[in-house]
């Protein structure tokens, strides 16, 4: 990881555009949610990632609006994973909690904890 990032950061960065243009923070850190999940499917092994991702899509059903919003969340989440390989495949530790902070209107903070080695939140 490099010295000068913390995990915050790397987020926002994998996270995209989904983290940049939100209306409020109920929906930022429904994005959020988003990005942390899809930065924990990128630890698990290349080919267990398509069952675990179509397991919490269909865990996502009951919420989706139409068939539509669940294959653009299927797509957000692959794209993020490919952002994680891609720009921080060295970085092997769960992400335990992610909190977005409004510190002022449409200005957040995210606050955000790895799982250390010995299973205790770091």
């Amino acid at each position: 990881m490099s010295s000068n990032m913390n995990i915050s950061e790397m987020l926002v960065h994998i996270g995209g555009d989904l983290l940049k243009f939100v209306e409020s923070k109920q929906e930022m850190q429904a994005h959020l949610d988003i990005v942390v999940t899809a930065w924990n499917m990128a630890l698990a092994p290349k080919d267990d990632r398509a069952k675990t991702l179509k397991k919490f899509i269909k865990k996502q059903k009951q919420y989706a609006p139409d068939k539509e919003a669940l294959k653009g969340l299927e797509a957000e989440i692959k794209r993020i994973i490919k952002q994680k390989d891609l720009y921080y495949p060295e970085v092997d530790s769960e992400i335990v909690d992610a909190e977005a902070i409004e510190k002022e209107k449409d200005n957040y903070e995210i606050q955000a904890y790895f799982k250390d080695k010995d299973g205790e939140d770091a």
